[in-house]
């Protein structure tokens, strides 16, 4: 038989991790945000208070992130079509859901 509060407890854990990923991504997003609002309106400056454009590291977090915007807006709209949950346990089974889950949402080794 099935111990309910182990399950309960299971699937808080479960929606636990959730938030806390969906909230970093929340933050990340933000940041690449306001960089790109400040490179759009020539608003980036270095330490010498001289304008700048944006570094390689900041293009690199900016491309991360978008993969990462586009993979989110994929899962969405798989979790909105009719059969949605089965192509989730389809990817999963298969070992894919690295291709579509944003990097916050990936367990760390």
């Amino acid at each position: 038989m099935i111990d309910i509060s182990k399950f309960v407890e299971k699937m808080k854990s479960k929606y636990d991790d959730f938030v806390i990923a969906l909230k970093s991504e929340g933050k990340e997003t933000r940041a690449v945000y306001e960089l790109l609002n400040k490179a759009a309106k020539g608003q980036l400056v270095d330490k010498a208070g001289k304008k700048r454009s944006l570094s390689e590291e900041e293009i690199e977090t900016i491309k991360v992130r978008s993969v990462d915007i586009l993979r989110l807006l994929g899962l969405t709209s798989i979790a909105l079509l009719p059969g949605g949950t089965l192509v989730f346990v389809l990817l999963k089974a298969f070992k894919q859901e690295d291709k579509i889950l944003p990097s916050s949402f990936k367990k760390k080794p």
